[in-house]
């Protein structure tokens, strides 16, 4: 990940806007002592915790102790991990009292969309490293995160992600699956 490291309260009011927009993934965090975090949305609905080997609601108690981490979102998918959990807006408290945060206040949709980054949409970015992890697996992840920062636009992009694709059959069909996808 090339993301500098963030304070974590700063993460908590992303977390926050996420569910503000009933987004479905899987929320990667890691903390700057090599720890890691999952915290899984579905319909903007917290549904799964998870930090340093623990899980529910222990793991909630333990992220109190993040003081600053990267992160990253995995839009979509079907969320197969649910446990017992308070309320998301209980959790989001919890998150933003025991940092002694006042709770995190929704974010407009234009403001929101601010966040997406340079020349590429939310759904672009989405679209690009499903494709891409269909190719080359999780790792693409990390790579569109580090290409993203520098890509003007949508072709800037396919030309950068197929560049580190191994195998050009592979490159091929990362190319017509965003085809396919994006129009």
């Amino acid at each position: 990940m090339t993301q500098d490291y963030i304070a974590f309260s700063e993460i908590v009011f992303e977390i926050s806007v996420l569910c503000n927009k009933k987004a479905t993934g899987t929320l990667f965090i890691t903390t700057r002592d090599n720890r890691s975090a999952q915290i899984m949305l579905d319909k903007g609905e917290i549904v799964y915790l998870f930090f340093s080997s623990k899980r529910g609601q222990e793991a909630l108690e333990l992220m109190s102790t993040i003081r600053d981490a990267r992160y990253r979102f995995q839009e979509g998918g079907a969320v197969s991990r649910r446990m017992q959990l308070p309320t998301t807006w209980t959790i989001l408290q919890a998150l933003n009292n025991e940092l002694g945060q006042v709770a995190a206040p929704a974010r407009e949709p234009a403001e929101a969309k601010a966040l997406v980054g340079k020349g590429l949409s939310a759904e672009q970015k989405s679209v690009l490293e499903t494709c891409l992890v269909d190719c080359i697996g999780p790792m693409a992840a990390i790579i569109c995160e580090d290409h993203f920062n520098y890509v003007g636009d949508l072709q800037a992009a396919i030309e950068a992600l197929s560049g580190e694709i191994p195998s050009p059959a592979q490159v091929k069909k990362f190319r017509e699956m965003v085809t396919e996808r994006l129009g």
